[in-house]
């Protein structure tokens, strides 16, 4: 293999001429907002990097700030035959027009479809990159049909990798990809944590982070930090919540991420008598003042490729609650930075949320080790410098 750096001229003024070009494909700029920004930066300063999304999808999010080349495509999120259809067109225009050296697809939909078309076009490098697969938490004909879809995208793919060992291994498992193809870089996530963005709190932080939110200062505050889908166990948080409304008087409970299914008014009945102690913020840009005011995390998921909010948080010294699944494994070590549970058991997450409640000194040993662990194995820039490297050796 030749590096990049090999193959293309520099300017007198630094600029690259006839740089590679990379057509980077997601659903909306949601993706690229939490997990790729920051490779873009990087990766701009060596290849022409257009982004294919559907600016319709998610508008209430900022601009993604840099000058980049984008080009609308109407992808959308839901199985739509039809939609699916005129996508495939546009980026077969798109890919035929512009003679890209290599995609990559970073979801579900945009996997399947930039990897057909791109094969279509006979693009000679296609890399997708596995984060959680949508039919792992399905069952019957709707599991069958979006794994298949999966399969069908790491055939087409060149190269391909998951966001964390135990994804890898579930893929292998279940006969999605052969082991030979798919790789994982280092001890996986697809960006890490940024340590100078979510730093160790300081005595005090958590106290003046509350009194900005309106929650008392000696509340116990857990937050679930996330879409507000069905996928991402809101609802067992709300009925193990529930349950615990008056053995946990001081136990506040935050809400934080876009309520993209529709759902919030029925998790808040689930929530019962809890309701008055729950704050709802919705998307957030900067999930680190929520942290801040936090005793611990909690995400219960179905399924996840990586838990980062989980490795954000422990970044910041909260230990956090988390399912039993492939992905959640990787960000949480049992009982050393943090308590998992058994998918779906309200009775176990009811059981963990009370250890942490009741026992400050739990909750400190804990964070202290999270955020050991975060800083040896997760540092923002080690990784995003791996995807780089990755990405510039396909050349």
């Amino acid at each position: 293999m030749h590096h990049i750096q090999e193959s293309f001229h520099v300017d007198r003024d630094g600029s690259n001429l006839n740089q590679p070009k990379i057509c980077l494909l997601s659903a909306s700029a949601l993706t690229i907002h939490f997990f790729f920004k920051s490779h873009i930066f990087k990766l701009l300063k060596i290849f022409s990097v257009t982004l294919a999304l559907n600016p319709k999808i998610d508008d209430y999010l900022p601009p993604l700030e840099f000058p980049i080349k984008t080009a609308p495509i109407a992808i959308a999120r839901k199985i739509s035959p039809l939609q699916d259809c005129i996508t495939i067109f546009q980026l077969l225009n798109l890919f035929r027009k512009e003679r890209f050296d290599l995609i990559i697809t970073v979801v579900p939909k945009a996997g399947l479809l930039g990897m057909l078309a791109g094969y279509l076009c006979g693009i000679p490098r296609r890399l997708h990159i596995f984060q959680g697969e949508v039919w792992a938490s399905r069952s019957g004909i709707s599991r069958l049909i979006l794994k298949y879809a999966d399969i069908v995208t790491s055939r087409l793919a060149t190269n391909v990798l998951a966001v964390s060992d135990s994804e890898r291994l579930f893929l292998i498992q279940e006969k999605v990809v052969s082991p030979n193809k798919i790789g994982v870089l280092g001890s996986g996530s697809i960006c890490g944590v940024d340590l100078k963005r979510y730093p160790l709190r300081k005595a005090g932080q958590e106290r003046l982070a509350r009194i900005r939110l309106g929650i008392p200062e000696d509340a116990i505050v857990v937050i679930f930090l996330a879409r507000l889908v069905t996928d991402k166990g809101i609802y067992d948080l709300a009925d193990a919540c529930a349950s615990l409304t008056k053995s946990c008087p001081n136990l506040w409970v935050l809400l934080v991420g876009p309520d993209e299914q529709g759902v919030l008014s029925r998790v808040m009945q689930h929530f019962g008598e809890m309701r008055s102690r729950v704050k709802i913020f919705g998307y957030t840009s900067k999930p680190e003042k929520y942290l801040l005011a936090s005793s611990f995390i909690c995400l219960p998921s179905h399924r996840e490729g990586f838990g980062l909010v989980i490795i954000e948080a422990a970044a910041m010294g909260l230990p956090a609650i988390g399912s039993n699944i492939y992905g959640i494994s990787d960000a949480i070590v049992d009982g050393k930075t943090g308590i998992i549970f058994e998918k779906g058991n309200i009775l176990e997450l009811q059981d963990a949320i009370l250890a942490l409640y009741k026992s400050e000194p739990l909750r400190v040993e804990l964070g202290t080790a999270a955020h050991n662990f975060v800083s040896e194995f997760f540092d923002h820039e080690v990784v995003i410098n791996r995807y780089v490297k990755y990405i510039r050796n396909l050349f």
